[in-house]
């Protein structure tokens, strides 16, 4: 057997042997979280880096998006003159029939007032014809 001795410094070997063990892993473990925190610095400044772009790209919209808005604006206020021109429109569309209507009702009167026109004419002619017969027959009458 072991003496005393030799089985304390085994235990303390062994003990050490461990710590070691235990250490090595407690280092491995820091430089991989070290790695990953490098890497996310890394990521980190470039993203710093991204937001100048970010922020004029966001003032670009932005720029845009108030043009948009007034454009907007102006063709609702355009749209809304439309729309009010329509209903006048539409309004005057009955008295505009309307004033056909009588056109051609006119148009139709003054046709027949000319035939008309046009008949008492040949009536006129007929009786003034007749008229200067009957003045010619009255002088060779003898009386």
């Amino acid at each position: 057997m072991s003496n005393p001795k030799e089985e304390k410094h085994k235990s303390i070997v062994k003990r050490l042997e461990l710590k070691l063990k235990v250490s090595a892993y407690e280092k491995q473990q820091v430089t991989e979280e070290t790695s990953s925190l490098r890497i996310q610095l890394l990521k980190t400044s470039l993203l710093q880096d991204e937001i100048p772009d970010l922020k004029r790209s966001l003032n670009e919209v932005k720029f845009e998006n108030k043009k948009l808005e007034s454009s907007l604006h102006i063709l609702s206020g355009d749209n809304e003159e439309l729309k009010a021109e329509k209903i006048l429109s539409m309004q005057e569309i009955p008295d505009t029939q309307r004033a056909i209507a009588e056109l051609g009702d006119c148009r139709h009167g003054k046709v027949s007032l000319e035939e008309k026109l046009f008949r008492l004419e040949g009536d006129l002619t007929a009786r003034k014809a007749i008229g200067a017969r009957d003045a010619e027959l009255k002088m060779s009458l003898p009386g």
